[in-house]
C-alpha cells in the first residue's frame, strides 16, 4: 500500500470535547494545538446508546450499531435465563475494521462490510493496541493486544512475538483502579507508568511492524476521570495539578505519534483522534433497580445471587448502564408480563422514567424503545428501553443498594453527547458526527471508493 493510504487512530478513552477545548485554549496542550493548526478540526461527537465503553468501542471498530454487533454492555444475560455472562470478542457479531481489510472476518457480515468488501483486492495489515472489548485476541492479519477487560496479557495478545515484547517491557493492560480509593499516590504513579508503557509500545509497533491501519487507545484518561473529574477545572482541588500534569504528558505522547505518522506518510495519511464517550461531574448515582422496586415493578429475593433472585410478579428489571428489560413470559423463567401486555408495560415504564426527579430536576433526558435505535439481527437481544440521563445523574443497576439516590467513590460519569473527534477539516462529517461514522472515513482512505 502507498504511504498516502495509511490510517492512524489515537483513541483516548473518555476524553470529552468540552474539556479538551478548554485545555487547548488554556495552553496546556501544545501538541493538540499544533495538530489543529495543521488543517484539522475538533468535533463534538455522539457516542453509542448506551454510552458504556464496551458498546461504544465496538460501534467504533465495527462501524455499525449494537443491533448488528450485539454488544450492549460489559455484562448480559444468557438467553432464556437470569444467569449473567460477560460478552467478549467472540460475541461480537459484526466484523471489525481490521477483519474487513485483512480478510479475516470468518464469514461475519454487516452493512458496513457489504459496502467495502468488494473493493479490497488484497489483505491489508493492522496494528490494534488496547481497544476494549477485544479480549481474547483473535488471529488477524497483523498485531493486536486487547484493552479492558484483559485478564491475561498472553491470551489478549496476537501473535506470540508481540506478547513476548510487551512482557519484556513490563506493559500494563490496565491500572489497579482500587488504588484511587485506598492509595491515591500509588494510583497516580501507576497511571503515569501505564501511559509511559503504552507510549513505548505504540512507538515500537509503529516503527517495527508492517501496517496499513494503526489503532491505539489510551485508557488511563477514563480511570482518572471516574475518580477525579471534579478536579479537572477546580484549581483549589488538591488533585488539580496532577490531573493537568497527566494531560500534559499525554499531549506529548500524542504530539510525538502525530509527528512520526506525518513523517512516515509524507503528510498524506489519515490521522484521527477520538474518544468513546465524554465525561461530566457526577452529582448523584441513581440506583434504578431500587427505583423499580419502589414503583412495584421489580420483586427480588436478595438471598439469591444477582438477577437469579428475580421473582414472579416482576414486570421489569435493569442492567448497567440504563438498560431496562420487560420480564416477558417465555423470554425469562419467572416471566410475568404476557406478550400482549408488553407494549402497555413499556409505555407505562417510559412515562414513569421521564417523571423521575431529584430535588425537582428531571433525572432522565430521553428514553428510547428498542426499535427506535437498534437495527439488525442482534436487536432482538437488546434492551426493551434504554435511557440517556441528564448530566450529573449516573444510572446504575446494582440489586443490593439502599435507596434510589446515592454517591460512591466516583466523581465523574460518562456522557453520550460530548465525545470528541479530530479529523482533517476537509472531511465532510454532516451536521452531527456519530462514532459509527468513523469506520467509513477510514475505509474510504484504506480501500478507496465504496463498492456500492
Amino acid at each position: 500500500m502507498t504511504r498516502s493510504r495509511k490510517v492512524l487512530v489515537l483513541g483516548i478513552d473518555g476524553l470529552p470535547y468540552g474539556l479538551l477545548s478548554d485545555y487547548i485554549e488554556k495552553g496546556y496542550l501544545p501538541g493538540f494545538k499544533k495538530i489543529l493548526d495543521s488543517g484539522f478540526k475538533l468535533h463534538q461527537m455522539d457516542a453509542s446508546i448506551p454510552d458504556v465503553s464496551s458498546t461504544s468501542w465496538t460501534s467504533f471498530m465495527t462501524g455499525v450499531g449494537p443491533g448488528e454487533h450485539g454488544i450492549y454492555g460489559f455484562m448480559d444475560l444468557r438467553p432464556g435465563t437470569y444467569k449473567m455472562i460477560f460478552p467478549n470478542s467472540r460475541d461480537v457479531k459484526a466484523p471489525a475494521l481490521w477483519e474487513i481489510i485483512g480478510q479475516t472476518s470468518g464469514g461475519k457480515g454487516s452493512t458496513l462490510n457489504d459496502k467495502y468488501v468488494g473493493g479490497i483486492k488484497s489483505p491489508l495489515r493492522s496494528v490494534v493496541l488496547n481497544i476494549p472489548q477485544t479480549y481474547p485476541a483473535l488471529p488477524l492479519n497483523g498485531v493486536l493486544t486487547a484493552g479492558f477487560v484483559c485478564p491475561d496479557l498472553k491470551s489478549g495478545t496476537y501473535p506470540e512475538s508481540a506478547y513476548n515484547y510487551l512482557k519484556s517491557i513490563g506493559y500494563l493492560s490496565d491500572v489497579d483502579a482500587q488504588k484511587a480509593v485506598s492509595a491515591r499516590d500509588a494510583f497516580f504513579d501507576e497511571l503515569f507508568l501505564a501511559l509511559d508503557k503504552r507510549a513505548e509500545a505504540f512507538e515500537h509497533f509503529m516503527d517495527n511492524s508492517e501496517w496499513d491501519l494503526f489503532v491505539s487507545v489510551i485508557t488511563e484518561t477514563d480511570r482518572l476521570h471516574h475518580f477525579f473529574f471534579d478536579a479537572a477545572r477546580d484549581e483549589n482541588n488538591p488533585v488539580n495539578k496532577t490531573f493537568i500534569s497527566f494531560y500534559k504528558k499525554m499531549d506529548e505522547v500524542i504530539g510525538r505519534l502525530y509527528a512520526r505518522f506525518m513523517e512516515i506518510t509524507d503528510g498524506q495519511g489519515l490521522f484521527i483522534t477520538m474518544s468513546d464517550h465524554g465525561f461530566t461531574v457526577l452529582e448523584k448515582e441513581v440506583y434504578v433497580n431500587n427505583w423499580l422496586k419502589e414503583e412495584g415493578l421489580l420483586k427480588i429475593n436478595t438471598a439469591r445471587e444477582y438477577y437469579e433472585g428475580i421473582e414472579a410478579g416482576t414486570k421489569a428489571f435493569a442492567m448497567d448502564p440504563a438498560r431496562f428489560y420487560i420480564n416477558v413470559e417465555g423470554r425469562y423463567p419467572a416471566g410475568s408480563v404476557s406478550v400482549s401486555d408488553k407494549n402497555a408495560v413499556v409505555a407505562d415504564l417510559k412515562g414513569r422514567l421521564l417523571s423521575l426527579k431529584y430535588e425537582g430536576r428531571p433525572v432522565i433526558k430521553a428514553v428510547y424503545e428498542n426499535a427506535e435505535i437498534y437495527k439488525g439481527p442482534a436487536a432482538v437481544a437488546g434492551p426493551d428501553l434504554v435511557c440517556v440521563s441528564n448530566d450529573g445523574f449516573d444510572l446504575k443497576g446494582p440489586l443490593k443498594k439502599e435507596g434510589v439516590f446515592g454517591k460512591g467513590h466516583f466523581s465523574g460519569m460518562h456522557t453520550r453527547h460530548d465525545a470528541h473527534c479530530i479529523l482533517p477539516a476537509s472531511i465532510d462529517t454532516g451536521e452531527r458526527l456519530h462514532i459509527e461514522a468513523l469506520a467509513g472515513f477510514m475505509l474510504d482512505k484504506l480501500v478507496g471508493n465504496r463498492s456500492n
